[in-house]
């Protein structure tokens, strides 16, 4: 029944629309001759005139103005306006265009054979005679082209307007008898789709209050059964989703926690500590009272009452304080300089970002150069990210294990994250990766024998963000 319903009429519209179209075709086929044809008429003369003009007063010569490209291409457009107007008439108008175009030709070849300068009179003549006037018949000999084919553009248009009108009308009847004809049909199949699509929407309600545990109910309406197991898989994806944002939440948590567990380690307590002691036991109560300050601050920051960011003025009193710790016990092989643009102080940064990379350049570059190492520290802003810089004159990495490096700054396997050279850098850029995505991180320089520069890239960002 529908295929005796529609086939005819999708016959009957075929072929409106491919007369519309033959008929379009003819109208943008004359809007496109007009359009040639009013520029030609526009610029031919006026260019023409000029041109010779200039060539008899002798300021310009036929090579640089060069009159016969304007007559070549004036012939190859005529052939195409022969070849795409379909009215007789305009056609005989152009080829005798085309017979005015070779006789300025020939005009034009007069002039240029005889003496520029010695024939003066004579080209003024030839110019006011045949030049012009040979411009002056072609512009009018145009000109009729143009009207004849607004005329036929004209026809054209009201071809169109009753097509349109008719196509208008055929719409509607068919639409009509469509609607007609739908509404009947339907009528007997609503409940039998309203139904499914209710209890699809119960469904979806219950999915929007967060029971993950339903299922779809089942249809046996092709396109009801497959909304249902898209949403059954939807569910199964935003279940793994939400188990993914857990484990990479538990990861941040781990990450952070090795990190704060190697960054204040025994070790450097132990020795911190003895530090003091030994700065005790010599009278250099000054020097106490700053070792136990710096060590005071450095904990405070550190710890930061469990908060992830903190300023980068405050991570900069950070590094501050971890550096002077470290220069009372390496005064004779390290000085260091940090150097932030105050423009940046007040933006937010992971805690315990700069002092994994600080202390790997102290333990692994500056420590194992023979030269007396230093430490810079700098920051500044870069369009909307902010750039942290740490740079050592140590003994520098190899080509081998700075490829090593890059791979654990890129997120390599996890069993190269040990404790030990590299591990604080390359969880540092885990977490960074983790709260602002992978379009942050670190990047790392090294020569051997030279110095290692380290860089962190994070967006200028405020803590209350975030």
């Amino acid at each position: 029944m529908q295929a005796i319903v529609f086939i005819p009429v999708i016959i009957m519209i075929g072929i409106l629309l491919y007369t519309m179209e033959w008929q379009n075709q003819q109208y943008r086929q004359s809007i496109r001759n007009l359009t040639m044809a009013t520029e030609f008429n526009f610029d031919f003369k006026s260019n023409i005139d000029y041109k010779m003009y200039r060539i008899v007063i002798g300021a310009d010569t036929f090579e640089s103005l060069n009159p016969y490209e304007d007559l070549e291409n004036s012939k190859k457009m005529f052939l195409e306006l022969k070849d795409t107007t379909p009215q007789e008439t305009s056609k005989k108008g152009l080829d005798g265009i085309v017979v005015l175009i070779g006789m300025l030709e020939k005009r034009i070849e007069d002039i240029q054979t005889s003496n520029i300068i010695g024939d003066y009179d004579k080209n003024m003549t030839r110019l006011d005679q045949d030049i012009y006037a040979i411009t002056d018949l072609i512009q009018e000999s145009m000109s009729d082209y143009i009207y004849n084919e607004t005329k036929t553009l004209e026809s054209v248009r009201q071809k169109l307007d009753t097509q349109t009108r008719q196509v208008i009308a055929l719409c509607i009847v068919i639409a009509s008898y469509l609607i007609v004809f739908l509404l009947a049909s339907f009528s007997s199949f609503g409940k039998r789709i309203t139904k499914p699509i209710e209890e699809l929407c119960e469904y979806t309600m219950k999915l929007a209050d967060g029971n993950l545990e339903v299922s779809a109910p089942k249809s046996n309406i092709r396109e009801i059964k497959v909304l249902g197991e898209q949403y059954d898989q939807m569910v199964i994806r935003i279940g793994e989703l939400i188990r993914h944002i857990k484990e990479e939440q538990e990861l941040k948590r781990k990450t952070e926690l090795k990190l704060l567990q190697a960054q204040i380690n025994p070790h450097f307590l132990y020795n911190t500590l003895d530090t003091i002691v030994w700065l005790a036991e010599g009278k250099q109560h000054q020097e106490v009272v700053e070792m136990i300050t710096a060590l005071s601050s450095f904990l405070r920051i550190g710890l930061n009452n469990g908060r992830d960011f903190i300023t980068i003025k405050e991570e900069a009193e950070h590094i501050k304080s971890y550096l002077l710790i470290q220069h009372f016990r390496y005064e004779d092989i390290m000085d260091y300089e940090i150097d932030f643009e105050d423009r940046i102080r007040d933006y937010s940064i992971l805690k315990l970002t700069l002092q994994p990379i600080v202390e790997n350049a102290l333990y692994h570059g500056i420590k194992n150069c023979r030269k007396k190492g230093f430490l810079r520290i700098s920051g500044w802003q870069e369009n909307e990210d902010i750039l942290l810089k740490v740079e050592d004159n140590g003994i520098g990495m190899k080509p081998d294990e700075v490829k090593k490096m890059e791979h654990q700054i890129a997120g390599g396997s996890k069993a190269d994250f040990h404790v030990g050279e590299g591990f604080g850098i390359a969880n540092v850029a885990e977490r960074i990766r983790l709260n602002f995505g992978e379009a942050y991180g670190l990047t790392i320089e090294s020569e051997y024998g030279v110095g290692t520069a380290v860089t962190v890239r994070i967006p200028a960002v405020r803590w209350g963000n975030i």
